[in-house]
């Protein structure tokens, strides 16, 4: 998968799974549960019973897979804050959303101003910083990685955006 391509007045990405042609359908698979929203089209995914959710896109004519948000790895609580057992990451099966394959939006939240709260996060000479679980990450990457909201938008057949995915990260 190519980088998503920022549309910069909204904080939404365009998933573009080749970066040489216009964005295409990709099919919407997961693991956790899905939960009824009250005035929403479509049920959210939210995390498992027994592990974080994981959502991942399909693409229908190749049947590659990529990941677009692992509730268990991703954002700044994964980074700082909650530990998971490795055990419990490994086995999430995976099963399809019931939508037709469709062009998705995802939209990522940075509130955090990491340049302004830098002093507050341990920076060793290298410009890396420990992580929870283990490891340390460049102060850059920290800043792109550190995300503390997402959302995904499915593209309905008349062009409407219907959000599917909503989680606070911080």
């Amino acid at each position: 998968m190519g980088l998503p391509k920022r549309d910069g007045v909204n904080g939404r990405y365009y998933l573009i799974h080749k970066p040489e042609v216009a964005p295409e359908v990709l099919e919407v698979c997961y693991y956790g549960n899905l939960l009824t929203v009250k005035g929403e089209p479509n049920p959210y995914i939210v995390d498992g019973d027994g592990a974080p959710g994981l959502v991942a896109a399909l693409d229908p004519e190749n049947g590659e897979e990529f990941v677009i948000f692992d509730a268990g790895r991703h954002g700044y609580n994964n980074l700082f804050c909650d530990e998971h057992d490795p055990a419990e990451l490994e086995h999430r099966p995976l099963q399809r959303y019931e939508i037709p394959a469709s062009k998705l939006v995802l939209e990522l939240g940075y509130s955090i101003d990491y340049d302004d709260e830098k002093e507050d996060f341990e920076v060793d000479e290298n410009d890396t910083v420990e992580l929870i679980r283990g490891g340390r990450m460049p102060w850059e990457q920290i800043k792109r990685d550190g995300i503390d909201y997402i959302a995904l938008f499915y593209v309905d057949e008349k062009g409407k955006q219907v959000q599917i995915l909503d989680a606070e990260l911080a």
